[in-house]
């Protein structure tokens, strides 16, 4: 489950990190309306495996990231943000490599090569296992960030994604 997160985390990274970002863009129509842009990136396959026990969106900026882990079960659950620092390093032998140290000082469990991202789609490889993850662009719902779960740091039941 550890590393499930933790593949989950570095791929909604990565998306941030090539240029994702919140933004408000008024539509086409003319008529003043607001529409939503995606901000973020959403887990959907882990190891070729979509039945994940939990949502983990992932947010990326230039060079910070937050991960949005959910913990309980998915009909009462709540979301512990993670932040951090993160960069993407083009042109090494693995190609372009993800990698990121948390707040707290602790680096990612992996870094990862970036498999392909596209306007849509973000799949990364963990350089140390071969274990493909895959996100989908998505808004990342106002209630994921605006009612965090606290959890004591590190705890040994949830741990970080990435």
């Amino acid at each position: 489950m550890r590393l499930n997160f933790l593949l989950g985390v570095c791929a909604v990274v990565m998306l941030a990190v090539a240029g994702v970002s919140c933004s408000k863009k008024g539509n086409d129509g003319g008529d003043g309306g607001v529409a939503i842009q995606p901000n973020g990136w959403m887990l959907i396959s882990w190891n070729e495996d979509t039945t994940l026990s939990g949502r983990v969106y992932l947010e990326l900026g230039t060079d910070r990231f937050t991960l949005y882990q959910q913990i309980g079960n998915l009909t009462s659950a709540g979301y512990v943000p993670y932040t951090g620092t993160c960069r993407m390093t083009a042109g090494s032998e693995n190609g372009t490599i993800l990698s990121g140290t948390y707040s707290d000082g602790e680096p990612w469990a992996h870094s990862y090569r970036v498999e392909s991202m596209t306007d849509t789609e973000l799949r990364l490889v963990s350089l140390d296992e071969q274990i493909e993850s895959v996100y989908e662009r998505v808004v990342i719902p106002d209630y994921v960030k605006e009612a965090p779960v606290t959890l004591p740091s590190r705890s040994e039941s949830v741990l970080p994604l990435l």
